[in-house]
């Protein structure tokens, strides 16, 4: 089944708060995914579902060309605000010189020729793809061979308590259809990682699990109110309802985020799955 967070919709109504709120963790994740491709300035890079552009703005500066593409307009729209503009604009004719060139498509249908790029990178993108098969196997036909490809997802949620207590507490609100499954991030058994990348074509594939990043939040109502703004299912679930329903159930989450977490300063282990192989 198809999850919504596979959607455009998701993505768009974040946006603006992810990019803001969230940068630091995600450039946190890119840096190192950059430096486990170990690439040589300039190079040529694909970024797959970019969201905001953490992993492009890191690669700009560093001096490669990165394609960045994502079904997200949104997502997009804070990319180009968050690129240095004469990064932006400077060497579109050359694959060589620093700079990005921004799509609006399809992660499972690359408008790209056959080995293109010098590396490939999705940053908890492709993770959601409705296909990831067909997304492996796109981001392996793009990239030259060798290219270095690495693919981000994220821990299961028993790693990360505070946010199983939201989504636990979201589904008591707004019980599921009898039989569905309850949310776990895709690619978060390093062992699935490795088949779905090795099955595509790549070759020496390595998951590198608990790469992580620890951030706090002064109180359990400041890490709440800002999940309502920045987390794609929460705002999913927000939007799905009238406000006072969501006010409601606002209100239960938080209750049960302080009878579980405490009140005080919330300190949060995010902790991700880096996948690497070579085409």
């Amino acid at each position: 089944m198809t999850t919504p967070l596979a959607k455009p919709k998701a993505w768009d109504d974040v946006a603006e708060a992810y990019a803001a709120e969230l940068s630091e963790s995600f450039e946190h994740f890119a840096r190192t995914a950059l430096a486990l491709a170990a690439l040589d300035a300039p190079a040529h890079v694909v970024d797959v579902a970019c969201g905001a552009g953490a992993l492009t703005r890191i690669a700009v500066e560093a001096g490669h060309r990165v394609s960045a593409l994502d079904q997200s307009e949104g997502m997009l729209t804070q990319l180009r605000r968050r690129v240095p503009a004469p990064a932006a604009t400077r060497g579109a004719d050359s694959p060589h010189a620093a700079g990005v060139d921004v799509t609006l498509g399809d992660g499972m249908a690359l408008p790209y020729a056959d080995a293109t790029f010098d590396a490939g990178f999705s940053m908890f993108g492709l993770m959601f793809f409705p296909d990831r098969a067909k997304g492996f196997r796109e981001l392996r036909r793009v990239l030259k061979p060798g290219a270095p490809a690495i693919v981000a997802s994220w821990a299961p949620l028993s790693e990360v308590p505070v946010l199983a207590t939201v989504l636990g507490a979201l589904a008591e609100r707004f019980p599921p259809p009898p039989g569905a499954p309850a949310f776990q991030p895709p690619l978060a058994d390093p062992a699935e990682c490795v088949a779905e990348m090795s099955a595509a074509g790549f070759r020496d594939v390595v998951c590198h699990a608990d790469v992580q990043r620890v951030e706090t939040t002064p109180n359990v109502e400041a890490m709440w109110t800002s999940m309502q703004r920045t987390n794609a299912i929460v705002v999913l679930r927000k939007n799905a309802v009238d406000p006072e329903t969501w006010t409601d159930a606002a209100r239960f989450v938080l209750a049960r985020l302080r009878e579980r977490h405490g009140t005080g300063e919330q300190t949060i282990t995010m902790t991700a799955r880096l996948t690497v192989g070579r085409a």
